[in-house]
């Protein structure tokens, strides 16, 4: 009879392979209802003073902080306070649109307002300390994108101005109320705004070697992305919202509901759904995260990384795959080529891609003999060559880039996500809008 080792084992292993292969670093957690089958950290959560990481550690969890956002909002509609089907005027009064923004359109990125976060000047910004109304105001009187309720563009900017209806409802500091209604109730002692304690150092990794990146202020996410926490609270965190209560089941019903649809799937209240899984999931600078519940088997996976390029997805996946005794594959390590230059001419330009409504640009460069890639509001980074049509970049996770030979797109496997980005311009910095 063939030995199979446990499932926990074979979960050690599939990590343990990304590990060795500098492409991961953070903690995991894997539970069937109440009970954890699987439970770990890998790497350093800080590598200057060697501090490992662990299921305790504390990481920044980026956009994951919208659907407790998201909760947060649904408390206070239980308590009378709001109803999402408000104008964003009765809580913010002359905010420009808001007597036709409603919280509903914000919580499903359906407003219209531009996304702070891809504005030019950003990145010169980010690691400054601004007050909410500061960052407010850095979009407020961006023309809008659409008519609000049109389309879905995901948008930071929402979650922000979310954050402040929250704290002038419940006349409590954004990370206060949260702390009180949500995360004290369930025993979330590692996670929220003002975390000190192992907290996780946030990388870029290259070749397996690990560099800093640069610093960016909790006050520029706000209620969109600052929430750090753990693999073992957001189990917590899960425990409570589905089987403890936390809310109520039409508030549950309304946070996981399908109410807009774009390029890559459905959208609730701060979560991605579908039937078979219900997923949050973050990006920021330094790190990368997912929490997905599947339904039909009451199956929890949270992959928490502190290296910017980590393959959180791929892991996710995996480890789902193993605790349901499916196939998965393990990694293997790319290998890179050495491509003419020459080459590069067919694929400098600006492309456009759109990725949950949001419409973002990327630039692609030719310095020296490297191929470069910047997309909009995120870090240059070199593109390395597979072959001479495919190459690899690391920003807020892996990605994989297919040329059409001819320059005219690109198909990007960004952390597991399909994009297709159009050529608009063969000269960088020209916008089609």
């Amino acid at each position: 009879m063939l030995f199979r080792p446990r499932p926990a084992k074979r979960m050690d292993a599939l990590v343990r392979a990304y590990v060795e292969l500098g492409r991961f670093s953070g903690a995991v957690l894997v539970a069937r209802g109440d009970t954890v089958l699987f439970s770990e950290g890998y790497g350093q959560a800080d590598q200057e003073r060697g501090l490992p990481n662990t299921p305790a550690t504390a990481f920044r969890i980026g956009s994951q902080t919208k659907t407790f956002t998201a909760i947060d909002v649904l408390l206070l509609q239980e308590r009378g306070l709001l109803r999402v089907s408000d104008p964003l005027a009765a809580y913010l009064p002359g905010y420009p649109g808001g007597d036709r923004i409603t919280l509903h359109h914000l919580l499903t990125n359906t407003s219209g307002i531009p996304d702070y976060i891809t504005a030019e000047g950003f990145t010169r910004v980010m690691g400054t300390r601004r007050t909410r109304q500061e960052v407010i105001a850095s979009f407020r009187d961006l023309p809008p994108l659409f008519p609000p309720g049109e389309r879905m563009s995901y948008s930071n900017s929402g979650w922000v101005l979310l954050g402040e209806v929250i704290e002038r409802v419940s006349r409590r500091p954004y990370g206060h109320h949260l702390r009180e209604r949500v995360l004290a109730p369930l025993g979330m002692e590692r996670t929220g705004l003002d975390v000190t304690h192992d907290v996780a150092t946030g990388y870029m990794s290259v070749d397996g070697r690990f560099a800093p990146t640069p610093h960016l202020d909790d006050s520029n996410q706000d209620a969109a992305g600052a929430l750090r926490s753990s693999v073992e609270d957001l189990h917590r965190w899960q425990r409570g919202l589905w089987h403890g209560g936390l809310l109520r089941p039409d508030s549950l019903a309304a946070l996981t509901h399908a109410h807009v649809t774009a390029e890559d799937g459905s959208y609730g209240y701060g979560c991605l759904v579908s039937p078979d899984r219900i997923e949050s999931s973050g990006g920021t600078i330094g790190f990368v995260s997912v929490s997905t519940r599947h339904p039909r088997d009451d199956l929890f996976v949270t992959v928490l990384s502190n290296i910017e390029n980590g393959a959180y997805a791929e892991i996710g996946h995996g480890l789902a795959a193993i605790a349901r005794d499916e196939p998965y594959e393990p990694p293997s390590a790319r290998v890179f080529v050495t491509v003419d230059p020459g080459v590069f001419q067919r694929y400098l330009g600006r492309y456009a891609m759109r990725y949950m409504g949001r419409s973002s640009t990327m630039d692609v460069t030719q310095d020296g003999d490297h191929l470069v890639a910047e997309v909009h509001g995120l870090a240059r980074t070199e593109l390395r060559p597979m072959s001479p049509t495919r190459y690899f970049a690391s920003m807020k996770g892996e990605v994989e880039l297919e040329f059409a030979a001819d320059g005219s797109h690109v198909l990007l496997n960004w952390a597991g996500h399909p994009v297709r980005a159009g050529r608009v311009s063969r000269s960088p910095g020209s916008s089609p809008w």
